[in-house]
């Protein structure tokens, strides 16, 4: 992460947790696509003085940089940035290499799941970690822009195929935390090949729940498995 933006994000991440999300996030984690600006959630800290206080000092007096407000399509001045993230969420710093988007509150995501989106984050990018594939999807949810479709169709199919390769020879136990992040008909057809037969019928119980919701392709799974009658 070469340049101007990337120099702020290593400030940012010398002292405080960041994560980077947005197009960085998304090439981080193997699609091939451009991007023209950062994304990176900064931890909330304590409340949103304390947190307005970190990003002033990284962001620093260079001449040519500014805050600029989204929502409002202006330059604000910084001491005026507590409003502007307690209405907005987030600001973007301009005059560097790229925008550098900086959030308080990402979209779809509450400030109490940072620690959580923190913990699975497991890709770094220099001082900062890469938010993970779930997380990810949740912040490009409803956004309306197809570039995020594309991008939730790509984490999606990569989560899938990922949890569905661990689920077929993990423990009973890691079979439970892999279903609580991501459960679908592929996920739970690929645990009726574990050997420990716990797995497996959590797999079954999983696509019974689905096919019990109507989704066609876990009733199409059961079918195609003989596998119609519910678990005991």
């Amino acid at each position: 992460m070469p340049g101007q933006a990337s120099q702020i994000i290593d400030n940012l991440a010398a002292g405080q947790r960041v994560l980077v999300l947005g197009g960085m996030a998304v090439i981080a984690h193997g699609l091939s696509r451009t991007t023209e600006d950062a994304d990176i959630w900064l931890e909330p800290l304590e409340n949103i003085a304390a947190w307005c206080g970190v990003v002033r000092s990284a962001v620093g007096p260079d001449a040519g940089n500014y805050f600029f407000d989204v929502s409002q399509h202006r330059k604000i001045e910084p001491e005026h940035l507590e409003e502007t993230i307690d209405t907005a969420g987030m600001v973007r710093v301009g005059g560097l290499d790229r925008y550098l988007d900086i959030f308080y509150q990402p979209n779809q995501l509450d400030l109490e799941d940072f620690e959580t989106a923190w913990s699975f984050a497991t890709i770094g990018l220099g001082r900062a970690r890469v938010m993970d594939e779930l997380f990810l999807m949740a912040t490009k949810t409803d956004t309306g822009r197809t570039s995020d479709h594309d991008d939730v169709s790509f984490l999606e199919k990569k989560l899938r195929r990922e949890i569905s390769s661990r689920l077929v020879t993990c423990s009973p136990a890691e079979a439970v935390h892999h279903f609580s992040r991501y459960l679908d008909h592929t996920t739970c057809k690929a645990a009726l090949s574990n050997p420990d037969p716990a797995v497996r019928k959590l797999g079954l119980t999983g696509l019974h729940e689905l096919a019990d919701g109507g989704n066609p392709f876990a009733i199409e799974v059961l079918k195609s498995e003989g596998k119609s009658a519910r678990p005991e």
